[in-house]
């Protein structure tokens, strides 16, 4: 039999085990996962702030085989006005912004 020279008290392995991955979680991955989604928010807002780019008709990038089910048949199904273009047309807020 094998003998441990550590003293564990009345604590059998498997509850030692429990308390340290107990810790672990609370300790160092609950303020980890909180300081990834400040710093990941901080990043985002400091992206956002910025214009997107001019638009430039790549053929390469608006391939399409046929017209998507929805709308006028260009914008996907999570189109966002302000950061997606439109194939062809560039950025529908910019094209309002000229017209006015």
């Amino acid at each position: 039999a094998v003998v441990s020279t550590q003293s564990t008290g009345n604590k059998i392995p498997s509850q030692i085990s429990y308390d340290r991955w107990w810790l672990f979680t609370w300790f160092v991955m609950v303020p980890v996962t909180i300081a990834s989604g400040i710093n990941a928010w901080i990043v985002e807002n400091e992206h956002l702030s910025h214009e997107p780019p001019e638009y430039i008709p790549y053929d390469h990038l608006t391939q399409r085989s046929r017209p998507y089910p929805w709308k006028d048949g260009k914008r996907s199904l999570f189109h966002h006005e302000r950061y997606n273009p439109v194939p062809g047309e560039g950025y529908s807020w910019r094209q309002s912004e000229d017209d006015e």
